[in-house]
């Protein structure tokens, strides 16, 4: 893995988010690729054979009726390759710098942004689109009994702004965000709080290392490539929070 830079810290703290090219070596990325796939003919497999969700699954319909998976959660579970990621030194120290304390691994997931060819008509699904609305994780994390919370997502997968890239709002962490409830896809920001015109698209090549404080507002859009998109997010929160 690649080594972090004594700066990291201080930008972090600016910016509210970070990214790292080239941090994962090849042979780590093969096996967390491969340990994603079984995640999700696991999960997904059963689901489909007894039509009935899979309690760590999250999906929807799309408008054109497609069922939609977004992400599996938890992971770490289900294959070494996860579970030895998300305890390394590597991203602990990491966490930690940014936490300015002891970071403990409190949340892991896939996200997969992926349509499903099988109709599953039996499922009843809302109807939502691709993309991630504008949001931030905060008071979520906070209601759950967590303090600051440092996320992190691995690039499984190259992540250009065709395949739903993540958006972020810089600097957004440290001013009060107004957030909207909406019926099935959690409270979001509205345009006011985060113009379209102050984002950056974050595009990142497989491997790549993406880190964000939860408090910073971030979004994604569809993924309109015939390629996976997949991230494997892991959130840290101080020991003891």
């Amino acid at each position: 893995m690649r080594v972090i830079g004594e700066d990291v810290p201080d930008r972090f703290r600016q910016d509210g988010y970070l990214a790292i090219e080239g941090f994962l070596e090849r042979e780590t990325l093969s096996q967390l690729r491969a340990a994603a796939d079984l995640a999700f003919e696991q999960v997904i497999g059963q689901t489909l054979s007894l039509r009935t969700a899979h309690p760590r699954l999250t999906w929807w319909r799309l408008p054109h009726g497609r069922p939609y998976v977004f992400k599996i959660k938890p992971v770490v579970d289900l294959a070494p390759a996860f579970a030895g990621i998300a305890a390394s030194e590597d991203l602990g120290f990491l966490a930690s710098s940014m936490l300015a304390a002891k970071a403990t691994l409190m949340e892991d997931k896939v996200t997969y942004k992926a349509a499903l060819a099988d109709p599953a008509a039996w499922a009843d699904l809302p109807v939502l689109g691709e993309d991630v609305r504008k949001h931030s994780d905060a008071s979520y994390f906070a209601a759950r009994g967590y303090g600051r919370v440092i996320t992190v997502a691995l690039c499984l997968d190259d992540c250009p702004a065709a395949a739903g890239a993540l958006q972020v709002w810089p600097g957004s962490h440290r001013r009060p965000v107004r957030h909207e409830p909406t019926p099935n896809q959690g409270p979001v920001v509205p345009d006011d709080d985060a113009p379209d015109d102050q984002a950056v698209t974050l595009e990142a090549s497989a491997g790549s290392l993406l880190a964000w404080d939860a408090a910073l507002v971030h979004a994604s859009g569809p993924n309109n490539t015939d390629r996976p998109r997949r991230l494997l997010v892991l959130g840290y929160s101080a020991s003891g929070s």
